[in-house]
């Protein structure tokens, strides 16, 4: 069986590596932590891992499915195709809201569902909608609309699309920024139990490390141009 997630010879940013060429493999579930300091490249890693930014070089394979180089997105179809499998295989969560403010929570989280295009929504849909709300806590909010909402009820409103997508790998880019302590305590106690229950892998960026380092099962580290991955919590002290 293949890894969960294999990185061969990394090298990611905007035109300027940001960190020395990255090799790695996860062979399966687990909560992932990433920290750095701002501007180190946490988010443009994240963003590469989820193919919204090309690798300067490199490869990234998720459960199989390789992400297309820049020479190989040259081509529509192919980039399509393999991008159309790879949302099966993987969700992507920041912090950037929708802009369109009149449509209900509900509809944001069932978005997640795009990738399999049933119209109308199958039972597995609804049954997936249900669980994420629930699981997070905003059922009473699932029929308001978005200009309605917190900057903390819209994060979790996008972290249950993410769920309902239903990929082994979920990426969240900070999902903790705009909740108060009480549901980042939750948040991240909820990210472990899916992982776990669930089987899947998530790999999240944060600033929460005390929190992190109660929950996640593995951490990485963007430090002097270098990812450092370790079995071991963050020495808050250092």
């Amino acid at each position: 069986m293949s890894d969960i997630l294999h990185i061969e010879a990394l090298e990611f940013g905007r035109g300027t590596s940001l960190c020395q060429p990255v090799s790695l493999s996860v062979p399966g579930s687990g909560l992932i932590i990433l920290s750095g300091r701002n501007g180190t490249g946490k988010s443009t890693l994240l963003k590469t891992i989820a193919g919204l930014i090309p690798a300067l070089s490199g490869t990234i394979t998720i459960k199989g499915t390789r992400l297309p180089s820049n020479a190989q997105a040259s081509s529509f179809r192919t980039a399509f195709k393999t991008f159309n499998k790879l949302s099966h295989q993987l969700a992507y969560v920041n912090t950037d809201r929708v802009k369109e403010d009149y449509i209900k929570v509900q509809d944001l989280i069932l978005f997640g569902r795009f990738p399999y295009l049933n119209q109308p929504h199958t039972e597995k849909d609804l049954q997936l909608l249900d669980e994420a709300v629930n699981l997070l806590g905003i059922a009473a909010i699932r029929n308001k609309y978005l200009n309605t909402i917190s900057d903390g009820e819209w994060q979790k409103a996008n972290i249950a699309r993410a769920l309902v997508q239903d990929t082994p790998v979920i990426v969240m880019d900070e999902p903790s920024a705009f909740l108060d302590y009480p549901s980042k305590v939750q948040l991240f106690k909820d990210l472990r139990t899916i992982a776990d229950q669930k089987n899947k892998l998530i790999i999240v960026s944060t600033h929460d490390m005390d929190l992190a380092n109660r929950h996640g099962t593995a951490f990485w580290q963007i430090e002097n141009h270098q990812l450092s991955i370790s079995e071991t919590p963050f020495d808050l002290n250092s």
